[in-house]
């Protein structure tokens, strides 16, 4: 088995699953049409792109831009701003500008994200929701059948009734699968039913314009997520986004700045540009990171990998999950990653410790945004049962190379 013939057996893939290829590039020319059509309607122009620096005070870019992500997303409202410097930091702001202490918080999709452990205080840190004081229960209604979910609710929450409700959209490290735009749907019309009063946010991170809808547009009041995920498109340098009602981004932008000033203030910084330019080309890259991973996905069961999703299951964000069984494959795997990266590919990823993190985790992918999951990357906790996560792509092609690498360097180690 070399390299050249497994790039041989997935150009013979690509035809294969030309079906599934095809699927894929009819949602994002929809997506890029939609796109496209909500400049438009926003009158985007090119007198726009003046920055202000300062307070930005009536920073036009700034309007601008939030006006085409509150209507693209199917929102009232929206926050885009440079000074959001991550996923995390854009829930973040959400959770705190909305809750209160004696509130409770629910997750119902289980175990959180790692990064958001230490945010609500399952892992105890300063400064998190429970040193101030927010309560919080978990369930998991991804593993439970539908008819279920009522029964689940009310024993996650008891007598007492959430303020704020998260939904996690993608996997994160975890071993579920992602969720499509359609099951988040259905969760929330469930969430109506047995806590219409609370608050509905949703981790979008990885999950952005993966489907025609998106959560706002089928009743969450929150969305959050960051620009070195899908919408900065390898493109925009910083910067997140949270969109959803008006009253409840408002909540969330005077913790972004301070309370009485709110989304009043905050200068783009010659930033408004390049995030309607990497928005514009999302759903091109997004083409390319979804049938790379498809065809990734393919060779890798091919030869003896478990990975989700699988072939024919829905795909609800960017990320493939690939179990590896021993910590050196799985470094094996990283180093082909690494090497087939646009930046950095003589560099040898190592396993670290990580802020955020219970243990070592490592991380490879030479991107020119740091941190960037929407650029070829990879990464992984360093714990049984050895299972990374390959993001992103900027082409398709790059994905299957590093891929194929990959197999042969598993097989050696």
């Amino acid at each position: 088995m070399t390299e050249e013939g497994l790039l041989r057996r997935a150009e013979e893939l690509e035809r294969d699953l030309a079906v599934e290829v095809g699927v894929i590039r009819h949602m994002q020319r929809q997506n890029y049409l939609r796109v496209l059509a909500t400049f438009g309607a926003c009158g985007v122009s090119s007198a726009d792109f003046r920055s202000t620096n300062g307070y930005g005070i009536d920073d036009r870019i700034r309007g601008k831009v939030e006006a085409v992500f509150a209507r693209l997303y199917g929102a009232d409202s929206a926050l885009v701003r440079p000074q959001i410097i991550s996923g995390t930091h854009a829930l973040a702001i959400a959770l705190f500008g909305v809750l209160r202490p004696g509130d409770l918080l629910a997750c119902v999709t289980g175990e959180p994200y790692d990064t958001m452990e230490e945010i609500i205080g399952i892992r105890p840190s300063p400064g998190s929701l429970a040193e101030f004081g927010v309560q919080y229960a978990q369930c998991n209604l991804c593993g439970t059948v539908r008819s279920e979910w009522s029964a689940v609710l009310k024993a996650c929450f008891g007598d007492r009734r959430p303020r704020m409700v998260l939904i996690q959209r993608s996997r994160g490290y975890a071993r579920r699968k992602s969720m499509t735009s359609g099951e988040v749907a259905t969760v929330i019309s469930e969430l109506r039913q047995v806590v219409p009063s609370a608050l509905i946010l949703v981790d979008n991170c990885y999950g952005d314009l993966v489907d025609l809808r998106e959560p706002s547009m089928d009743g969450a009041d929150l969305l959050a997520s960051s620009f070195m995920k899908n919408l900065g498109a390898g493109i925009v340098p910083t910067g997140g986004y949270i969109v959803g009602t008006r009253e409840a981004v408002s909540l969330a932008a005077t913790r972004f700045s301070s309370p009485g000033v709110g989304a009043e203030i905050g200068p783009s910084l010659g930033f408004g540009e390049s995030i309607l330019r990497g928005l514009m080309f999302a759903p091109l890259v997004l083409e390319q990171a979804l049938i790379g991973s498809l065809l990734a996905g393919a060779l890798l069961t091919e030869h003896g990998f478990t990975v989700s999703p699988g072939r024919g299951d829905p795909r609800g964000d960017i990320v493939l999950a690939i179990e590896f069984g021993t910590r050196q494959r799985l470094l094996a795997f990283a180093r082909a990653i690494q090497e087939l990266s646009a930046l950095d590919a003589d560099a040898v990823p190592q396993p670290a410790a990580m802020q955020g993190y219970d243990c070592p985790v490592l991380m490879s992918g030479g991107t020119f945004v740091q941190g960037s999951t929407i650029e070829l990357s990879f990464d992984a906790p360093v714990r049984e049962p050895y299972t990374g996560y390959l993001q992103g792509g900027l082409h398709a092609w790059q994905i299957v190379s590093a891929v194929a690498r990959g197999i042969i360097y598993c097989m050696d180690a």
